[in-house]
């Protein structure tokens, strides 16, 4: 009775974060058993793990921005149809370059397997993270860990105000995280933040990042090193940009790349159709800046991001194939070892031999899958 009183108390107050809320769609049981039936990311055996149907929905909530400015911003909320106090996952996607692809749109074939996560029992959230949805006005700050962290951070607060103000679900006292490739990065982000400065407002229970680029500093040394073609090469040049202004270096691309690169990536963007030779690309003074850690200043941009050498007390799992091309394994490997050496126990490295960034997401999404199933 305590507990009932404190939650009607607790929604009289005016909410800080959440905002509005849109129901997007309904899938029943069934709707998504016939999913899960087709070709994807988990066997179509698991499809009798489905006990439930779910709504979606779009919130929309308060955040700051990279400069700590007020701004809406929005994700997708899944809700299994039983009125159990479920677990709570946040789920952090991956890289997207196009708004419509964003979860609050929820139409993308990209959070399939989310929906299926949430029919076996678990509240989702799915943040859009800075630039997407409702504050696509923005550029996206790709890759920036701080306000990666800070817009999942403040959707879970969001959600919470959500329960208390509308009873549409319950939550128990699980909490998961998860995300893989940018959203892998953003999940480390996330629980990095959560358990350095929010210990009394959350307590993870579990979580897993996949292939993220934790060790920003050694991955951009490995980078300007090859002479060779990097097929995602222009995600690097994303990254590189994102920091140059939201540190607010603004140096002019010529400091970046050689010519004529520098003329078309300021005329096309950071996906303008360069070539893919780092050695090419870069000019040798920031190569050198980088590689020598001369370039202070840049260089404290990626030690900023670096989110691979603390001590998680959260269990933890880091899933990444040695043959990644597009964020190298050093990424994975170079964390386990900062962690473990700081003496985290509850970490472990799970390693898909040969898998590249796309072959090895189904050993990620079932490996979590189990994982959290165990708690």
């Amino acid at each position: 009775l305590i507990a009932c009183e404190d939650k009607h108390a607790d929604t009289l107050l005016p909410p800080e974060y959440y905002l509005e809320d849109e129901l997007l769609k309904e899938l029943s049981r069934d709707e998504i058993v016939d999913q899960a039936s087709e070709p994807g990311d988990f066997p179509a055996l698991l499809a009798v793990l489905i006990r439930y149907g779910v709504q979606v929905y779009k919130l929309t909530y308060r955040t700051t921005d990279t400069d700590g400015n007020p701004v809406i911003a929005s994700g997708a909320l899944i809700i299994p149809g039983t009125g159990n106090p479920m677990p709570l996952l946040s789920y952090q996607h991956g890289t997207i370059r196009q708004d419509e692809d964003a979860p609050s749109f929820f139409t993308s074939s990209l959070y399939t397997t989310t929906t299926f996560i949430a029919s076996t029992g678990y509240i989702m959230a799915l943040p859009d993270y800075l630039g997407y949805g409702s504050s696509s006005h923005m550029e996206h700050p790709y890759e920036h860990g701080s306000s990666l962290a800070t817009a999942a951070r403040d959707m879970l607060r969001a959600v919470r105000e959500f329960d208390l103000l509308n009873n549409k679900f319950a939550t128990d006292d699980r909490l998961f995280l998860t995300g893989y490739s940018e959203g892998g990065y953003a999940t480390m982000a996330l629980l990095k933040m959560l358990e350095e400065e929010h210990e009394d407002e959350f307590r993870v229970t579990a979580a897993t990042v996949g292939a993220g680029a934790y060790n920003k500093t050694a991955f951009a040394r490995e980078i300007l090193q090859k002479d060779s073609d990097l097929t995602y090469l222009n995600s690097f040049l994303w990254v590189l940009d994102t920091y140059n202004k939201v540190y607010k270096i603004n140096r002019p691309y010529s400091y970046y790349f050689n010519e004529p690169y520098a003329g078309i990536i300021d005329a096309g963007g950071v996906f303008a159709n360069t070539e893919l030779n780092p050695l090419n690309v870069f000019s040798s003074g920031f190569r050198e800046g980088i590689i020598n850690n001369t370039d202070t200043e840049f260089a404290g941009t990626l030690s900023d991001n670096d989110n691979y050498d603390w001590k998680p007390s959260t269990p933890l799992q880091l899933y990444h194939g040695t043959a990644d091309d597009y964020v190298f394994y050093l990424n994975s490997s170079s964390a386990y070892e900062a962690m473990t050496g700081r003496g985290a126990s509850a970490v472990e490295l799970k390693t898909t031999l040969d898998g590249d960034h796309y072959t090895t997401v189904p050993d990620y999404y079932m490996g979590t899958f189990l994982f959290f199933s165990t708690f």
